[in-house]
């Protein structure tokens, strides 16, 4: 993902770099994560920040990115130890919500101030995008969620700060440097 935040694609000779393991090791490990996305080149260009279009646009110092779902928008700041600004709309009325996530105070300049987060932790995931990303969305109000709500049956629907804070042990755990590499998608 740090890689993926300046805006371009990765190679796997980068991210092998960064990642301190062979090249080897790498391809087979990002071979076995879900849904990763490629370009034609074969090089990374989506794994929860994307270059391709979502509804969720994710701007880092100048870079204009997406992230799969409305939670990644408030955990992969702290991930990548970078600020970003956040624009999506309302999945039931289109308003454009709009906010700044900070990697150490979290979000500020939200707008509009009543916007919530939809939350759905599946009991079977075989896609993280489909089970848990797709369904994840920026509303403007609560009362703007309850539809969606009701289509997925097991959702929370929480304040977009209440959100940003149940989200931490995400980047936590991305950011655990103690956990076994297969924990991150490499052997």
């Amino acid at each position: 993902m740090r890689l993926l935040s300046h805006g371009e694609p990765v190679i796997i000779a980068e991210l092998a770099a960064a990642a301190g393991h062979p090249s080897d090791v790498v391809q087979r490990g990002v071979a076995g994560w879900n849904d990763t996305e490629y370009d034609r080149q074969g090089r990374i260009v989506g794994w929860g920040l994307t270059l391709r279009p979502t509804p969720h646009s994710f701007s880092v110092d100048g870079a204009h990115l997406y992230t799969w779902c409305a939670l990644d928008t408030l955990f992969f700041p702290a991930v990548i130890g970078r600020p970003a600004r956040i624009e999506s709309p309302c999945a039931a009325t289109g308003i454009p919500i709009k906010l700044t996530v900070d990697p150490t105070s979290g979000v500020s300049a939200l707008d509009p101030p009543t916007a919530v987060v939809s939350i759905v932790t599946p009991e079977q995931v075989s896609s993280v995008r489909t089970a848990f990303c797709n369904p994840g969305r920026f509303f403007a109000t609560p009362d703007a969620a309850r539809a969606w709500q009701r289509k997925y049956p097991g959702m929370d629907v929480l304040s977009v700060v209440d959100a940003h804070r149940a989200s931490s042990p995400l980047s936590e755990m991305l950011l655990d440097d103690s956990a076994p590499p297969l924990q991150h998608g490499l052997e």
